[in-house]
């Protein structure tokens, strides 16, 4: 007797496959992690001293999320330019789901 397929769920066909694959990416996490414990938004190059990452990787990153409504961008014309990043309404959404995803891993692993 065959198996039973199931359909698979709505989230991991397109186009919000994307939004997994993108969670699934070294960093991400880590990156929307330090975002949510802030009260207020960060620089570029604070958010890489919070972190063990490099400045192409977390540039890279950052252009997903602000490509994928979960992080803010806000370029101040300033001299030198100034680029602070926060958590949309998007991202800070997701920080409950984040706070269990790692309380479940501390409490399985």
């Amino acid at each position: 007797m065959q198996p039973v397929e199931r359909p698979r769920p709505p989230c991991l066909m397109n186009p919000t496959q994307n939004i997994v694959d993108l969670l699934g990416k070294s960093y991400v996490l880590e990156i929307i992690y330090t975002l949510t414990h802030r009260d207020s938004s960060i620089r570029f190059n604070e958010l890489k001293r919070k972190m063990t990452i490099t400045a192409t990787t977390l540039s890279r990153r950052l252009e997903d999320l602000v490509a994928s409504d979960l992080v803010l961008r806000e370029v101040y014309s300033e001299v030198p330019a100034r680029v602070e990043y926060s958590l949309s309404e998007k991202g800070r959404s997701f920080s409950p789901i984040l706070r269990n995803l790692f309380r479940w891993i501390d409490e399985n692993y």
